[in-house]
């Protein structure tokens, strides 16, 4: 994996995460954030998951 590939990879986390965390305070239920993970970045399930 070169350096640009893994700043990318670790931007999209963050992303992910923000994402997260900002429906979080709104306090969107759990499954509905897991959902919109999915959609949003293109994630199995599994995947989606791992981030909550």
């Amino acid at each position: 994996m070169t350096l640009l590939m893994r700043d990318q990879e670790n931007i999209e986390k963050g992303k992910i995460y923000g994402m997260i965390s900002a429906y979080r305070d709104l306090e969107v239920p759990e499954d509905e954030i897991l959902k919109k993970v999915q959609e949003k970045f293109q994630l199995s399930l599994e995947e989606a998951r791992e981030y909550l």
